[in-house]
């Protein structure tokens, strides 16, 4: 009997029975109805028992969910459930999600007639990356009485791997064979790079660069033919991903590391569709990771299960190792996309030398990621002489952020300051752009 659960109907009647006998102390002719109402009542619940024990019947369900969950993204979990009494049931599905979730509302009801088979869904949104564990599926089914419960535990326990965001990178491909800067349908303007790789020679049309004109062909057709550049493929470009503390910063829920981490996957998988070479290389105090640049089928997959396992470190990074090893492993030159963040603009002077040095090697670009929580609070009308004094301290941190973007970018390094939920679309444009100008 340890399925057998009470339901609040029925608990709802026993309370009115326990007013009902008060109320025949005042009027003892009440008394023998509220007997036989009280025996009717368990009589009820017996039959209510008998329905959904001794009728053969039994409810099936199942979870349905992928191998792989997106972190940062809504992953969808299916629930089946099959109704196999004779009789129309009403079916609670209380599903066991991981713990990391903190949920207890995930609940979906059904209304089920003999035989009937039915679908909910739910979403969950991780934060983190890692192993979860779902429990089972338990399902508390009533009859149309709805005095009484059976719970029935079906499913099986599942571990999911949480995984960079993948959901997101059909659309990043798209944006880059479209050539689109941002996701409100603003389109690129194409240019001509002479210094692009030759494809062929054709007529002049109504547009073409005149710059591209090939006189000698001209001459020989005797009429206007230009040269058509296609882009340089096979390029290096390598992700630089700094797993320092300062990448433990939180947003939404999300580190500053994870916000990183699905902004090289999705570059990752732009620069494959581009036709050219992705690279990956992690680093703290020591360098942790090291993917050469290739454009292999299986080169995404290598990237993703190697960012899988990166976790940030309570130590500063070391920007004069990462020189070094770019120096001995990435000996042509290569397109450098540096994942950090510096808090001060002394802490980035103490690394600025490490960074020119690698910007005269390689074409280096700098992503920072701007605190979308001060933003907010600086946008807040103080009220009081303490808001006054926060809202000062919050633009100097603004400020303090900006000028370090300035200086770098004084120094002639291009860098990139944007908010954590644009890093993707900035880091993409950003790598179309230089592509598109030939600097690397």
């Amino acid at each position: 009997m340890r399925s057998l659960y009470l339901h609040r109907r029925f608990l709802g009647c026993l309370g009115g029975f326990v007013f009902l006998f008060l109320f025949a102390y005042a009027v003892p002719g009440l008394f023998p109805w509220a007997v036989v109402a009280l025996c009717l009542f368990g009589m009820a619940v017996l039959a209510d028992v008998l329905f959904l024990y001794a009728l053969g019947g039994k409810v099936e369900a199942e979870r349905q969910v992928s191998e792989k969950f997106s972190n940062g993204d809504d992953n969808p979990v299916t629930l089946w459930v099959k109704n196999g009494y004779p009789f129309r049931i009403r079916a609670l599905v209380l599903d066991e999600v991981p713990v990391e979730f903190q949920r207890r509302d995930v609940r979906l009801l059904f209304r089920l007639d003999a035989g009937e088979q039915k679908e909910g869904k739910y979403v969950l949104r991780p934060l983190r990356r890692g192993l979860y564990g779902f429990g089972n599926v338990r399902v508390f089914v009533s009859s149309g009485l709805g005095l009484v419960e059976r719970c029935y535990v079906c499913g099986v326990k599942q571990v999911v791997a949480v995984y960079p965001s993948f959901f997101w990178m059909r659309q990043y491909e798209l944006l880059a064979i479209a050539g689109f800067r941002s996701g409100t349908g603003t389109q690129r303007q194409q240019q001509v790079n002479l210094s692009s790789s030759f494809d062929r020679i054709k007529a002049y049309a109504l547009g073409d660069d005149p710059r591209a004109v090939n006189w000698k062909a001209t001459a020989k057709c005797n009429r206007l033919m230009v040269n058509v550049y296609t882009e340089e493929k096979e390029q290096q470009v390598y992700c630089l991903l700094d797993k320092g503390r300062a990448m433990q910063a939180p947003f939404h829920g999300m580190t500053t590391l994870d916000y990183a981490i699905n902004a090289i996957l999705a570059l990752s998988c732009v620069v494959l569709k581009k036709g050219d070479k992705a690279g990956l290389l992690a680093f703290s105090s020591k360098m942790d990771a090291f993917v050469k640049a290739d454009n292999r089928q299986t080169q995404l997959n290598l990237i993703n299960e190697m960012l899988y396992n990166q976790q940030t470190v309570f130590l500063e990074p070391d920007f004069e190792q990462v020189y070094v090893t770019a120096s001995r492993r990435i000996p042509t030159r290569s397109l450098l996309v540096l994942f950090t963040n510096f808090d001060t603009v002394s802490s980035m002077r103490r690394r600025l030398p490490a960074l020119l040095r690698l910007a005269k090697k390689h074409l280096l670009v700098v992503v920072l990621f701007e605190n979308t929580e001060i933003n907010r609070a600086l946008g807040m009308t103080p009220r009081t002489m303490r808001d006054i004094y926060f809202k000062v301290m919050v633009g100097s941190f603004i400020t303090e952020k900006r000028r370090i973007a300035a200086e770098l970018h004084k120094a002639g390094i291009c860098t990139v300051l944007t908010e954590p939920e644009q890093l993707s679309v900035s880091v993409i444009n950003t790598y179309l752009e230089l592509k598109g100008q030939g600097l690397f």
